[in-house]
């Protein structure tokens, strides 16, 4: 798919059917990972683990179910059948390891979306998943290794739509 169709149909995907992707999109979405720009390369600090078994699905749904001022209830997971969760060493005092993140989960997102999948950048559940050091024991994270984000990945309820691009971000011209 042409680079600026990918980047107009890219979105956060908010509702996803319970197909599973597939090994093969799979792998293209980790790759992009592994290709992801590491501040001082040391790829090491950084680690990837993917979550698709439904049993440990649910039990980070149940844990960290977000509830609304009106009452109603949100899957922090927004129903996808699969979640990459990054983790990294640290994280140090200059908290590089945000950015190592967020650019292995954009790159993430831009490989979903040329493959027709939807993605969500997930932020908020981590916060109520860390009281549940049980349910994170079942990551299997290793040693040393703390959750930074994660990137919920399937095939999108709705299906993606091209946009257009707006001037949502100021521009300073000098």
């Amino acid at each position: 798919m042409e680079f600026t169709k990918v980047i107009r149909l890219r979105r956060s995907t908010r509702g996803f059917t319970n197909e599973q992707i597939t090994d093969e999109q799979l792998r293209e979405i980790l790759d992009a990972a592994q290709l992801a720009p590491i501040a001082g390369a040391d790829y090491t600090m950084s680690h990837l683990t993917v979550v698709q078994d439904a049993a440990i699905l649910d039990e980070i749904r149940t844990d960290c179910l977000l509830r609304r001022k009106d009452g109603t209830t949100l899957d922090p997971l927004y129903g996808a059948p699969t979640i990459i969760l990054l983790s990294v060493t640290g994280p140090s005092d200059d908290n590089i390891e945000y950015c190592n993140v967020a650019c292995a989960i954009e790159n993430m997102t831009l490989a979903a979306t040329n493959l027709g999948l939807g993605s969500v950048y997930l932020w908020g559940f981590l916060r109520k998943l860390r009281r549940h050091p049980e349910t994170i024991e079942k990551l299997q994270l290793p040693e040393g290794y703390t959750l930074l984000s994660g990137i919920a990945v399937g095939h999108a309820e709705t299906p993606l739509e091209e946009r257009l691009p707006k001037e949502n971000i100021g521009v300073n011209y000098l």
